[in-house]
């Protein structure tokens, strides 16, 4: 079997500047073409990131470089981008090194750290309430991040968080933080577990939400107690001292997305830190071998655990992400405890999944995005006669681009519980959202539009597919806007059909209302918290 061919690029030492227009690396590094003993011609090389080509600009010192050994070629490098298209791109960005068009590489971050990165980057620029830096994979690949810049990125936050570092050396250190997306949410299965948790008496147990959240305005005072302000100096001291992280997110929820702070970031991965992920939603959709998944896989934590809903969903961890079965629990998700259809649901709702690699974009540009392009596509195949019971939600991460957008008129729902929203849900139209799982467990039909699907996992990363396929999809799948209508007429006001309800249950073992009950037995057994009377019922 002959080796595939593709270039090398090793960095030995760099520094990086920024203006108003670029960001720059120069440096010394090694190249070679492995798979094909072949001189490296740099006159060849180009840059790409996944969603374009000719991103950015390199060069070198000299042509072929200085021979080193093994094949390698000593040279000296320019690597440039422009910010204004950059900021455009991806949040993160894989730095593809392309030889004569056709072959594709990577470059190492540090040439040193050979297959492990070690959470390195590089100086960080703000330009115009944006982000831009390169970065270190875990994988030691060289990576461009551009994102909306938040206010730890500044002095002022900088300040707080070396504030809050030393207090919380002086703090209790039993103590256990809660979560859900951006520390922004209470409708998920964290604040399911939470309440729970609080009803038996645990009060070593915090949840962090930003303080106008309209779920939290008539909570019992019992609840309130814990509840600690997103960005609050209190949150940020809770960050530090808790040894325990329970979430429906990834560590890097747990303060503001994407932390540049060098404390921060040794905190989320900390060995010491004992981590629960409780899921947002079934994974059991796009595949754990993604290049884009990598914060669901097994980390350095000593202890880990990840909620499940089924054998099938643990093969998932454990084949494509390599979870050792020990570090799952297999009860259900928390949040379906609670989840319901009202008797009268009537309602279409339009949701797909988030588009990472367009989020930059829809700031400047939604309505130029594909995201935008196929909710409307789901919309305008909606009949007239039903165009009254259509709810557009876009995904959470996407729903801010949306405000003031005036073409779904009062269709278009921002800022609501998306919990609430879904129990007068009758039928969703989406793409491969995890929702579908939600809205199904209660009740509804489902529509898949899979004309893009391909396309999108493509972006995932190199051999990324779906988990759901015709064989085991729970739901009509559509790839143009006729079928889309004519299967809405076909689904709406319908019982679930018995085939798809079959391959839900083998996905989604559990509808007996007691995965929470089955989640604290789990804690109580891997000591995370004692045991204690909490009115369990009986689940065997």
């Amino acid at each position: 079997m002959q080796e595939k061919k593709y270039p090398l690029m090793g960095i030995l030492s760099a520094t990086v500047t920024g203006n108003e227009k670029t960001l720059t690396m120069k440096g010394l590094c090694i190249l070679k073409l492995r798979g094909k003993k072949e001189i490296i011609d740099t006159e060849h090389l180009s840059i790409d990131v996944p969603v374009k080509k000719n991103a950015g600009k390199i060069s070198f010192h000299s042509r072929y470089g200085k021979h080193v050994g093994k094949g390698f070629r000593l040279n000296r490098f320019v690597l440039t981008f422009d910010i204004e298209e950059a900021l455009n791109y991806d949040i993160q960005n894989k730095i593809e090194l392309v030889y004569k068009g056709k072959y594709k590489g990577r470059i190492l971050y540090r040439t040193t750290d050979l297959k492990k990165g070690k959470n390195r980057r590089s100086q960080v620029f703000i330009r115009e309430g944006s982000i831009i830096y390169f970065r270190q994979s875990s994988k030691n690949s060289l990576y461009l991040t551009t994102r909306e810049a938040n206010i730890y990125d500044y002095p002022e936050g900088e300040e707080r968080i070396e504030k809050a570092y030393r207090k919380a050396k002086k703090s209790r250190k039993n103590l256990i933080m809660m979560y859900e997306k951006n520390c922004s949410r209470y409708q998920e299965s964290a604040s399911i577990l939470y309440e729970k948790l609080i009803d038996a008496g645990y009060d070593n147990v915090y949840y962090v939400v930003n303080s106008d959240n309209k779920e939290i305005r008539n909570l019992e005072e019992k609840y309130k107690k814990n509840l600690i302000a997103k960005d609050s100096d209190e949150h940020l001291e809770l960050f530090f001292a808790s040894n325990t992280f329970i979430s429906t997110e990834t560590t890097d929820h747990a303060l503001q997305l994407r932390s540049t702070n060098k404390k921060v970031i040794e905190k989320q991965n900390h060995k010491d830190l004992k981590y629960i992920f409780l899921q947002h939603g079934v994974m059991y959709m796009v595949s754990l071998n993604s290049d884009k998944r990598v914060g669901f896989r097994e980390k350095k934590h000593k202890f880990q655990r990840t909620v499940v809903s089924s054998e099938a969903e643990a093969r998932h961890f454990i084949e494509l992400a390599g979870m050792p079965r020990e570090k799952l629990y297999i009860t259900g998700l928390a949040k379906f405890d609670t989840s319901y259809q009202h008797e009268d649901a009537d309602k279409i709702i339009i949701m797909p999944t988030w588009r990472r690699w367009e989020m930059n974009r829809a700031k400047e540009d939604l309505q130029g995005t594909g995201y935008y392009k196929m909710i409307k596509k789901m919309y305008d195949a909606v009949p007239e006669n039903l165009k009254e019971k259509v709810i557009i939600l876009p995904h959470p991460l996407m729903a801010d681009e949306f405000a003031g957008e005036e073409a779904f008129g009062k269709h278009l729902v921002l800022g609501e519980s998306y919990d609430k929203i879904l129990r007068s849900c009758d039928l969703l139209i989406t793409d491969y959202s995890s929702v579908s799982y939600d809205v199904f467990h209660r009740g509804a039909n489902i529509i898949f539009y899979w004309a893009e699907k391909d396309e999108c996992m493509e972006k995932y990363g190199e051999g990324t597919y779906l988990m759901l396929n015709n064989e085991n999809v729970f739901g009509d799948i559509c790839m143009d806007e006729e079928e889309i209508r004519k299967a809405i007429q076909a689904n709406y006001k319908q019982k679930q059909p018995q085939k798809y309800v079959d391959r839900y249950n083998k996905i989604v073992e559990f509808r007996d209302g007691h995965n929470t009950d089955r989640i604290i037995d789990c804690l109580i057994k891997d000591g995370i918290i004692e045991e204690k009377d909490i009115g369990n019922k009986d689940t065997e």
